[in-house]
């Protein structure tokens, strides 16, 4: 049985680092839920693989504190498959729609 996705929507914001400091970091995103829910803090990587320049979602985490300080929690994440397929494919659309500038470069 296929699941019914909520309407989703994203906005993404390009990253430009004026430093000239190598980054992996090529946008920002916000993924709206439904018109109800947003999440921040997603963010479009460059991979290092030589050979694979297709970039990737990351949805927000934190770093653990006290003995878990090596670690990363998410802080929100699609549950299912289908769920991380249609976010990713939407904010990666958005991101080539917005110009990205890292990926022609």
């Amino acid at each position: 049985m296929e699941t019914m996705l909520p309407k989703l929507e994203a906005r993404v914001r390009p990253f430009a680092d004026a430093s000239d400091r190598p980054t992996k970091l090529l946008a920002f995103a916000e993924l709206l839920i439904a018109d109800a829910f947003v999440i921040k803090g997603i963010r479009v990587l460059k991979r290092e693989e030589p050979g694979d320049d297709e970039p990737f979602v990351v949805f927000p985490a934190e770093k653990g504190k006290g003995s878990a300080a090596d670690r990363w929690f998410d802080v929100a994440h699609p549950v299912t498959a289908q769920a991380r397929a249609a976010a990713t494919e939407l904010v990666l659309e958005r991101w080539r729609q917005a110009g990205a500038p890292s990926a022609r470069a």
